[in-house]
């Protein structure tokens, strides 16, 4: 029976800070004075636990609308509402489409400093040490997330007394400078965190997890610095601190030697215990992330989940998506090879029907998105498509198992945050930004991922451009432009849903993907005309969409859609069945690719906290 090893603990209770000078400095609240805690393994781990809670993503991330999934609501990122007033630093913040955090914002940095500020009064070495690398990988993971949100920040790595006014007014630092300082927290947790923990340690941060974050944070670094350079985001790319000199060269280069290292010490699972079955072959991807208990081989560390009923640690990722009807869009189908590992061009997709899709198709399709002769886990009869659980037609079935946990709280299977084929992908996408990926690095990081579902290798550096690839991807460039819009596709196939995209897109600088006003809405399935349809072939009617008056059909009465309203067709009674096409915020190059700084921060700073290029508030 599994444990939750990152216990709630009262030992940190949370607050609602007030200010900036509350929320750097504020003591910990404990009745505990330092002198006499921090002295044991049992201190120490009870202290370091908090972490887990407060800065590691929940399933939700899951959720997170880009262009390749949308719903029955957009994200603030896509409706273009964020607003400098509407968030802050000093209260909780739960949303998934920005830094997600349970106490007030710099709550658990505060916290990481304070533990490494006291954690000497331990006596052993060893436990102290090891210790000190959940913190250090704990404070590389706040403030990779913060720059990846806001930019530049301020860094501080030690807790900040109350009259300390030149640091709690302190202007915010170069991210560059930052990250630099992310990945050093990286190679310190590295050297001081164990291999594997004695328990949990899927559960537990460990030297692969620190390997991980950081080829996660130098990828994301660099690219967004290669693709933003000379903006007001990244004046100039190339930046000395000390005796570094940073560029996006240098964190890409810092990003696949973290990945080298880590490559060989995990695997990709490959199993299928449950005996999924119907038309989705070679189902241990679909497996993976339904499994109760995190697979060992490709899991780095996973958030735990458990069945057991009397300790309700579940979540309602499942409840969610019937619920929030999360669909799939024709964008991101069409990144789908043949099955042969060729692509469609796009007047082959353009008017491709349901059944056509998954046929001769790569399976991991089938095992994301809800196919013909689709079986629902533990049901032995193929399930008909539903408009209750889709606006698109591409219903996402990645997450879900039973029908048992379709309620509010009933899922239970552990969620990983961290695997080993984006370890893989990073390596692979960090090289070709560089233009030094070989065929012996395409053996090595895209090929297993393609032979686990029983795709053809990629075998050799792909040199010539997928038109439809550079369609989607106009801002790709590099001397091996092929072979990063290949490993875009792969990316997007083998990661999706799984939190990676916004922030894809927006490293990339191709943000406005995930705007319905750029794409005249998200579009799902191709209709050639109104009507009735059976999608699948089993002989029995889907859908039926009509305008006007409403037919008699034998369609189920929820899949009986009026092209009107938030529905429409392309061709206006033919083609890709589109939602959101009323929506008609234009994305701000200049502007959307960063969050605004809170308004109430800068003011108590006085406006040492400067604001984002293209945002406005009241200082």
């Amino acid at each position: 029976m599994k444990k939750i090893y990152y216990i709630l603990t009262a030992v940190l209770a949370a607050s609602t800070l007030i200010s900036c000078e509350d929320f750097l400095t504020k003591t910990p609240e404990t009745a505990l004075s330092p002198s006499s805690f921090f002295k044991t393994a049992s201190d120490l781990e009870l202290w370091t636990n908090k972490f887990y809670n407060d800065l590691l993503e929940e399933p939700s991330i899951a959720e997170t609308y880009a262009d390749d999934m949308m719903g029955t609501a957009l994200s603030a990122v896509q409706k273009g509402t964020r607003t400098s007033s509407s968030k802050s630093w000093s209260t909780p913040e739960v949303g998934s489409d920005g830094y997600i955090s349970s106490n007030g914002t710099f709550t658990p940095l505060m916290n990481i400093n304070y533990f490494l500020e006291n954690s000497s009064n331990c006596p052993d070495e060893a436990t102290r040490e090891k210790y000190n690398g959940v913190a250090y990988f704990f404070r590389a993971y706040f403030y990779f997330k913060m720059v990846r949100q806001y930019g530049d920040m301020p860094w501080y790595d030690y807790v900040i007394g109350s009259s300390d006014t030149e640091s709690l007014n302190k202007p915010r630092d170069p991210r560059g400078y930052v990250m630099m300082k992310v990945l050093e927290d990286c190679d310190k947790a590295y050297e001081r965190l164990p291999e594997a923990w004695a328990s949990g340690p899927l559960f537990h941060v460990s030297k692969n997890a620190a390997l991980a974050l950081k080829a996660r944070a130098a990828l994301f670094e660099g690219t967004f610095r290669k693709y933003h350079a000379g903006s007001e985001y990244v004046p100039q790319d190339q930046e000395t601190y000390g005796d570094v000199t940073i560029s996006s060269e240098w964190f890409l280069t810092q990003a696949y030697k973290a990945a080298e290292t880590l490559i060989g010490k995990k695997s990709l699972y490959n199993g299928n215990t449950m005996g999924i079955s119907g038309k989705a072959t070679n189902a241990s991807y679909r497996e993976f992330f339904v499994l109760e208990d995190a697979d060992p081989s490709e899991t780095i560390l996973a958030r735990a989940y458990k069945s057991d009923e009397s300790i309700a640690i579940r979540h309602g990722i499942q409840f969610d998506y019937k619920n929030g009807k999360r669909s799939a869009t024709q964008r991101f189908v069409n990144h789908y090879l043949k099955n042969n590992g060729t692509p469609y061009t796009e007047e082959e997709l353009a008017t491709m029907q349901y059944a056509a899709q998954f046929k001769g198709r790569d399976p991991r399709l089938a095992q994301t998105i809800q196919g013909p002769g689709y079986i629902a886990i533990a049901e032995s009869a193929p399930e008909q498509i539903s408009w209750e659980r889709t606006v698109s037609g591409y219903r996402v079935i990645k997450f879900i198992s039973s029908a048992a946990h379709e309620g509010a709280t009933t899922s239970t299977s552990d969620f990983a945050l961290f695997r080993y084929a984006e370890v893989l992908l990073n390596y692979a996408e960090a090289k070709a930004e560089l233009g030094i990926l070989t065929d012996a690095d395409v053996a090595l990081a895209i090929d297993p991922i393609r032979a686990r579902v029983g795709m053809p290798k990629m075998g050799t550096v792909p040199t010539t451009v997928d038109p439809l690839m550079e369609k989607y991807y106009p801002n790709a460039e590099g001397t091996q432009k092929a072979a990063i819009l290949e490993i875009r596709r792969e990316r997007t196939v083998e990661l999706c849903f799984e939190g990676f995209r916004q922030w894809d897109l927006l490293r990339w600088k191709e943000g406005k993907w995930m705007v319905p006003a750029s794409t005249e809405g998200f579009q799902g399935l191709y209709f050639p005309a109104l009507g009735e349809y059976d999608l699948d072939g089993d002989g029995k009617m889907d859908v039926c969409l009509y305008q006007g008056t409403r037919p008699s059909t034998t369609a189920p009465e929820a899949n009986i859609i009026e092209v009107a309203g938030n529905w429409s067709l392309t061709n206006g009674t033919s083609g890709n069945l589109t939602y959101y096409k009323q929506e008609n915020y234009q994305w701000n190059e200049g502007r959307d690719y960063l969050w605004p700084i809170p308004e109430d921060q800068r003011q108590i700073t006085g406006g040492a906290l400067s604001q984002n290029p293209g945002w406005t508030d009241g200082m």
